[in-house]
């Protein structure tokens, strides 16, 4: 009997992730290596993970089970878990950062990007591996620009350190502007700071960034900012709420550096789900009007 299978969202997802990694890495890292497996098999489980939120041995069953899935990613053999952590922390992190550029790009850029950040839990590791590794802050804390049309993750910025937002939105916005135009800049009253607007005005964006209140003068500053255009950072927090409720709030790995991977990579995931429904939408709808 021949059983038809309809694509999934998970194939379509592993499909396109497959695709993706063979455009960013080599397929091996040196002609010494064993070619068990190709860094384009490694990069594209990796994103499954982030997809699916599972664990690596999780990971590793759910291949099992799943033949279409290995096929996909030309698996001849399901990679055991441990392989799948020791890809992690070989893979360097510009890798990651290459793969949200491109990622970042499958979408037309508006220039309008809102900032703002959020926490990811890091301690889900055991209390005495915690208190071992001095793990004194319990959370990532995780800056996004995100294209407010788009919603697409543009740039990522991850510190355990209590470095203030206004230290943290330049570095990130010159990312940004490396392979992407922005034109107007929202974020919160957290990222106040008159060096902050007097950059951002320097490099050509209008910064959309709301006084902190002390005087009348910043009153009738915050009145000139349109809330139509103003609320447009609310986009931001609709990712953030997205990110977390889709694929976990919690990075299951221990080292500060995998957790750096583990942000990119949902990053990356997201803006991978984002073109395909929207894609799909598009699709829907020509459909329709056809």
């Amino acid at each position: 009997m021949c059983v038809k299978y309809c694509e999934t969202r998970l194939f379509k997802f592993a499909c396109h992730v497959y695709g993706l990694s063979k455009r960013v890495v080599p397929a091996y890292s040196s002609r010494f290596s064993k070619k068990t497996y190709t860094l384009h098999q490694h990069l594209a489980v990796l994103l499954l993970k982030a997809k699916t939120g599972c664990r690596f041995h999780e990971l590793e069953e759910l291949l099992v089970l799943s033949p279409r899935l290995c096929e996909a990613l030309e698996l001849d053999r399901v990679p055991d878990h441990t392989t799948m952590c020791r890809a992690l922390k070989r893979l360097k992190p510009v890798v990651f950062t290459l793969l949200l550029v491109l990622t970042g790009s499958l979408l037309p850029a508006s220039g309008k990007v809102a900032v703002d950040a959020t926490g990811f839990d890091r301690r889900h590791a055991s209390k005495h591996y915690v208190k071992r590794c001095k793990m004194t802050l319990s959370s990532m804390k995780t800056t996004y620009a995100v294209d407010t049309e788009s919603l697409m993750f543009l740039g990522v910025h991850t510190t355990v350190t209590r470095k203030h937002d206004s230290q943290i939105i330049l570095p990130l916005v010159e990312e940004v502007l490396k392979h992407f135009p922005v034109k107007v800049l929202a974020a919160d009253k957290g990222y106040d700071s008159k060096h902050v607007r007097d950059t951002l005005r320097g490099r050509g964006i209008r910064p959309l960034i709301k006084h902190r209140e002390f005087t009348s003068l910043d009153k009738a500053h915050n009145k000139r900012i349109k809330p139509e255009d103003y609320n447009q950072r609310s986009m931001n927090e609709t990712n953030n709420s997205t990110v977390k409720r889709k694929y976990g709030d919690t990075l299951t790995t221990k080292t500060y550096w995998t957790q750096v991977r583990e942000t990119l990579l949902t990053a990356i995931t997201h803006n991978i789900d984002r073109y395909i429904n929207t894609i799909k939408s598009l699709l829907t709808q020509g459909l329709q009007r056809s």
